[in-house]
């Protein structure tokens, strides 16, 4: 049983239109193409909910891992269900595959009533098995329909999702797995539906994001310092400032209060590629729909020409997935 690699977290301010995308990469749906910083959403290190925390250290030199070290006691003995007992479910259920032998079910047992005492692997057995009827209730689900396009049906799809997580878990148990990744999920969805509003300002939308990161429950802020009380307040004031026709200088006086020099530096370095980008991809776009109005013969030709010249090859997955985003 291999460790399974860690995705990065998308969200924050300018991520309108692939917001979604990360929380439909949590929801257990394929993902599209890779997810380019440069796409002007913010690719952030922390690691995604359902992804190994104490797992990831417990893999041997072959990369394989005893089922039974993947889960973790509580005081009483019993276990301690929690986001870390998500991934290490995530890694038995793909271990096994979708139809698994007699014989693996039968290591599996063995594993966990060896390696655990006998109320923790009871819990544990009945945990996988409840996890293995919900994963293939969602990938019938995902089958069954395409991806959301847009807040209201992302919405639905998470409420649609939070049903079957309570249809195979009781409350409790279904809060301790999935929770703190339904609550970054929604809040991913909220932040894009501020972000792609016309009617707000740029002030606007920083004081409405401001809100949405100070309801967050502390186990996501934990996991990306990114959504932090102290971040999201430097990202209010920067916003005030620039709203009251600040300079460059006085944004970046604002970062280096909360980040110090060298992170407030970088952080500048990061905006002006993302402004870049998105200026590249504003010439691309207009020019695209310029040359399609004239009814070319070839029209992906012409759109491939187009993207050459504005994007380079490493570019090219990031532009196309968001291009595709951003035509629906």
């Amino acid at each position: 049983m291999s460790a399974p690699s860690r995705n990065p977290l998308v969200l924050g301010a300018g991520a309108s239109a692939l917001a979604l995308a990360a929380a439909l990469v949590w929801l257990g749906w394929p993902a599209d193409s890779p997810i380019d910083a440069a796409s002007g959403v913010a690719v952030l290190s922390g690691p995604a909910p359902g992804l190994p925390g104490r797992a990831a250290g417990m893999a041997g030199g072959d990369g394989t891992v005893e089922p039974a070290r993947l889960f973790e006691l509580g005081a009483a003995g019993d276990l301690r269900i929690d986001l870390d007992t998500k991934a290490a479910l995530d890694m038995i259920v793909a271990d096994l595959g979708t139809h698994p032998s007699a014989d693996a079910l039968a290591r599996l047992e063995h594993s966990l009533r060896s390696g655990l005492p006998r109320e923790a692997a009871e819990q544990a057995l009945a945990l996988v098995h409840g996890y293995r009827a919900y994963a293939a209730a969602l990938a019938k689900s995902a089958a069954s329909q395409a991806p959301p396009r847009d807040a209201s049906e992302m919405r639905a799809l998470l409420a649609q999702d939070s049903a079957l997580q309570r249809a195979h878990f009781d409350p409790d148990t279904a809060q301790a797995l999935f929770g703190v990744q339904e609550a970054y999920s929604r809040y991913a969805v909220e932040a894009q539906a501020i972000d792609s509003d016309p009617r707000l300002s740029a002030l606007d939308k920083a004081r409405q994001r401001h809100a949405l990161r100070a309801a967050l429950p502390p186990e996501v802020v934990e996991l990306e310092p990114g959504l932090s009380p102290r971040t999201s307040e430097m990202e209010l004031r920067v916003a005030e400032v620039r709203d009251q026709g600040g300079t460059a200088a006085q944004v970046q006086a604002i970062r280096t209060q909360y980040l110090g020099k060298e992170a407030a530096v970088s952080m500048g370095e990061m905006e002006a590629q993302t402004t870049q980008w998105a200026e590249r991809y504003a010439a691309f776009r207009k020019q695209k729909n310029e040359l399609l109005a004239s009814s070319p013969a070839d029209p992906a030709a012409v759109v491939d020409k187009l993207l050459a010249q504005h994007f380079s090859a490493e570019e090219l997955p990031g532009v196309r997935a968001y291009d595709r985003q951003a035509g629906r």
